[in-house]
């Protein structure tokens, strides 16, 4: 039986490592990410990190050529979770950088830990080294952690039956320097105001990023991701935005955005309230541009009680 659980293991996990489409994917947008930094110059350098909303909204070519900014879009999939997205990002940086977290606020509203595809693609990008948890020895889980779930094993039967594609984004949509350029178009619903406050576990993982920045000479800080919110929506959505950016800026300074993370033009997004298409993602680069032009953080945020 023990053989027959270590066999089982060892084949989900090479499924996983090899085979699974989502983790391909975002391995290769990993290594497009690798080989845009690779030409970047060292030198003021801004990396943007968060789930799909910031990968699919920022193009580091455009920000180079049209504006004149070495920015690394270090966006991936918001599944992998906030604990992955900040390792996998502080993994890059380097001192003198600037590092904005534009990480979904709905991440940042429970507990900070590991998910599954954080520890897929901390194995499958080959960098091992984010598992590490000082003080105890987590990687028994982290192996266990290598195998599908079974939402996915079922959902990709139910793909195979239904003769569907294994997944929805092509790579050919993956562009330089990590920009994922969203073909897919679905009916995106207004969601509505979003969370308002930060958890225990997220302000105390902020606090400790801010730390980790502080020592290597790294500036932090963080903006809110660009949403699709209906006009009857937008009021609730930007006081819910204005209040959840009042919680995180008493713990790293913030990105100020006219918009307040919140865009009504439906015709801007393809697939999902936070991934716009190419055109719109276009403008949306143009926009933080024009912003990181005009501003610099400051050391210290104001706290509050």
């Amino acid at each position: 039986m023990l053989a027959a659980a270590l066999l089982a293991w060892a084949l989900g996990a090479v499924y996983t490592l090899r085979w699974n489409p989502e983790v391909r994917f975002f391995q290769r947008v990993h290594e497009a990410k690798r080989a845009w930094a690779s030409g970047l110059s060292p030198s003021n350098r801004v990396l943007v990190v968060g789930g799909s909303g910031c990968m699919t909204s920022i193009d580091p070519v455009r920000m180079r050529e049209a504006h004149g900014l070495n920015v690394l879009n270090l966006g991936l999939g918001a599944g992998a979770g906030a604990k992955f997205l900040g390792r996998y990002a502080m993994d890059w940086a380097r001192p003198g950088d600037l590092l904005i977290l534009s990480i979904e606020p709905g991440l940042l509203t429970g507990p900070i830990d590991w998910k599954s595809l954080g520890v897929q693609l901390a194995a499958a990008n080959g960098t091992w080294q984010l598992w590490h948890e000082p003080g105890s020895w987590e990687w028994p889980s982290r192996l266990l952690g290598l195998r599908p779930g079974g939402q996915h094993l079922f959902t990709l039967a139910g793909k195979a039956v239904l003769r569907q594609p294994w997944y929805r984004y092509g790579l050919d949509e993956i562009q330089p320097g990590g920009w994922h350029a969203v073909a897919a178009r679905r009916e995106v619903p207004s969601p509505g105001p979003g969370p308002v406050a930060l958890s225990p576990d997220a302000r105390a993982w902020l606090a400790d990023l801010k730390a980790q920045c502080d020592r290597r000479g790294v500036r932090l800080a963080y903006a809110i991701p660009w949403f699709y919110g209906s006009e009857a929506d937008r009021p609730a959505m930007v006081e819910a935005h204005r209040r959840f950016l009042e919680d995180v800026g008493r713990l790293v300074p913030i990105v100020p955005d006219p918009s307040m993370g919140v865009n009504p033009r439906r015709e801007d997004y393809a697939d999902s309230l936070v991934h716009p298409t190419p055109e719109a993602a276009r403008r949306r680069t143009d926009d933080l541009a024009k912003i990181l032009r005009a501003w610099r953080p400051v050391s210290d945020p104001p706290r509050g009680p």
